[in-house]
């Protein structure tokens, strides 16, 4: 008579699997049962909301009923506006073009930097070896250099679209100029 051992070495081991898995899972504190846990219900709402917890998105923020009367009143002009879209938000515009303009300085730079490399290897003014801890613009010079115009071209295309979107929305052409 010949006992097969495996299914239940199988079954052992699966057993002592799950039972590793489940003490590896973190256990809730048991130090805060005793307190007491408060349930937000309507009622709570303006009680909340008067406390400046609750906002709503796309609103502004209502005046607080209770100001006293010796506080001078803040200024409309300081108080954040609240646009229904991002898109509506001339900061936005001016954040996105100031990225684009800078992303765009900095491709331009790789490709003067590029363009001045190739003139000066014409005068035999190179620098020696090959640097591979820094990227290479292409395989051939002028292939770098036709990759780089693609990329300056491509941040180019990214402000005309910007500056589309933003005449779309009715934003000032100085915001996007910063």
């Amino acid at each position: 008579m010949r006992y097969d051992y495996f299914p239940s070495a199988a079954a052992l081991v699966l057993l002592l699997a799950c039972s590793s898995q489940a003490a590896e899972k973190p256990r809730p504190a048991q130090s805060n049962q005793n307190q007491a846990k408060k349930v937000w219900t309507n009622d709570d709402m303006d009680q909340l909301r008067a406390r400046g917890l609750i906002s709503i998105p796309g609103q502004e923020a209502a005046e607080p009923a209770a100001q006293p009367a010796a506080a001078p009143a803040a200024p409309a002009a300081s108080a954040f506006r609240v646009y229904a879209s991002r898109l509506d938000d001339p900061e936005w515009y001016a954040e996105r073009s100031i990225e684009l303009q800078a992303e765009m300085e900095r491709r331009q730079a790789a490709l003067n930097q590029q363009l001045t490399a190739i003139a000066l290897a014409v005068d035999r003014v190179t620098q020696p070896g090959v640097a591979l801890d820094k990227d290479d613009a292409g395989v051939t010079p002028a292939a770098g250099v036709a990759i780089l115009q693609a990329k300056v071209q491509e941040v180019q295309y990214q402000l005309d679209e910007l500056s589309d979107l933003a005449r779309q929305h009715d934003i000032a052409p100085g915001v996007l100029r910063g």
